[in-house]
Formats: C-alpha cells, sequence, structure tokens
C-alpha cells in the first residue's frame, strides 16, 4: 500500500479550512496531520508533526504567510504550497522569492488544487491561471428537493449570511438569502447540520462545508435565489 503524503494545513478561515480538509482526506495518497489558523503556530506544528507539504494562506492573524515562509521554507523539508486570493504578479513572485514551491488560487476547482498539491510534491513549480468564468450559466445536472439552512460568507469576510437551500446535488445547490450575491464570486458556505435528518434522500448530496462559485442570482420576492456550483467535489 502507497504511504499517504502527510499534509498541514494553515489557514485562518474556517469554512475554507474544513472543506479544503475534507477534499484532501477524501483522496487515497493524502491526509491531513495537521491544521492551524495562525501563522506563529504553524512554526510549531511543523515541528511537531513531520509533513511533506504546507498549505500556507498569505493573510494570516497576528504573523502573515509571507512573515513565516522563510522560516517554514528553511526549517522543514516540507514543500511549500500557496494557497491565496491575491493573483497579482508582485505577490506571486514575492511567494516564490520567500521560499514556496507553488502558488494556487483559493477559488481554484478541486481538481487544479489536487493538482497543484500533486505537481509541488512532486518538485515541481505550480502556478494558477487566471480564469474568466460565465456568470450566466445555468445548472445542467439534476437536483434533489430539499429544505436546510446554512450560513455563507465571501472571502475574508467575518460576516455570515443566513439562507435557506431549496434543491441539491452532488455538483451544487440553489438556496434563498435576503444578501444579494455577486454572479462569478467565489462563497463559503456551512450547512446548519440540524436542519437534516441522516435518513433523508438528500443527506447524501448535503455539503458540511463547500467552496462554491455563485453562478447567478436573480430577485425572489423579498428574497435572492442563488445557483451555486461547488469548486471541492472530491
Amino acid at each position: 500500500m502507497e504511504t499517504k503524503k502527510k499534509i498541514i494545513i494553515v489557514e485562518d478561515n474556517d469554512l475554507y479550512r474544513a472543506a479544503l480538509k475534507d477534499l484532501i482526506n477524501a483522496q487515497e495518497t493524502l491526509e491531513v496531520v495537521a491544521e492551524t489558523g495562525s501563522g506563529g503556530e504553524a512554526l510549531q506544528l511543523v515541528k511537531q508533526f513531520p509533513a511533506d507539504l504546507v498549505l500556507l494562506d498569505l493573510r494570516l492573524p497576528e504573523r502573515s504567510g509571507y512573515d513565516i515562509l522563510p522560516e517554514l521554507a528553511n526549517g522543514t523539508e516540507a514543500r511549500i504550497l500557496v494557497l491565496s486570493i491575491l493573483e497579482s504578479d508582485h505577490h506571486i513572485r514575492a511567494a516564490f522569492e520567500a521560499g514556496a514551491g507553488g502558488y494556487c488560487f483559493k477559488d481554484a476547482s478541486s481538481q487544479e488544487i489536487l493538482d497543484a498539491i500533486s505537481s509541488v510534491l512532486a518538485g515541481a513549480r505550480y502556478v494558477s491561471q487566471p480564469t474568466v468564468s460565465h456568470p450566466g450559466e445555468r445548472r445542467a445536472e439534476q437536483r434533489q428537493a430539499c429544505d436546510y439552512n446554512i450560513v455563507w460568507t465571501y472571502f475574508n469576510k467575518d460576516r455570515l449570511v443566513s439562507a435557506r437551500v431549496l434543491n441539491c446535488s452532488r455538483a451544487g445547490c440553489y438556496f434563498e438569502t435576503p444578501q444579494h450575491l455577486t454572479p462569478g464570486s467565489t462563497v463559503l458556505i456551512r450547512l446548519e447540520r440540524s436542519a437534516v435528518a441522516p435518513q433523508s434522500k438528500t443527506a447524501e448530496t448535503v455539503r458540511s462545508n463547500a467552496v462554491a462559485e455563485i453562478k447567478w442570482c436573480d430577485p425572489r420576492n423579498d428574497q435572492y435565489g442563488a445557483g451555486a456550483r461547488y469548486h471541492f467535489q472530491g
């Protein structure tokens, strides 16, 4: 049996970190051995948990990812893959100069993130390329009717907005919420798990934590209806 590659996640957004952890642990050859939302704690974790790869956010409280990158690169044998919403050439270049082995955008698809992990683990340099989204796209897959509560937020935002999911599939969902969402944007979604009965037909398609792209958003009486497609479909 192939030994699993050990990964440490350094990400201060709880929703994104949970979704990323779910994606990685769903892979037969990867496992998350430690996680933290603190740059300072990350430096301790790499000493306590020998890892093959560190997934590093750049915007961290107290000590930023840029601040700890040189220490991680020089103090551990683990390779470093930056996951960030910062897409400028300046930020990418600075990360590589500080010791990163790869740079992947946070709103990349699950497959791209897995490809980036594989590339950096293999010693290859990886850089995400900007993509053009199609906000007007409507979903094509069949979804099941459902009715449960979620909260959603944009990246690096503290405010959680309540919503109600009315249909879903393994690839995405439709929900109604009091706040308009920008088509093409990426949001983090968390399920209020108590709203779903374990024996329900939709239980298998319900995502407890998800990163999703908003494909469209239209007015619905006093609410907004939004179609979302999951990035992480591991």
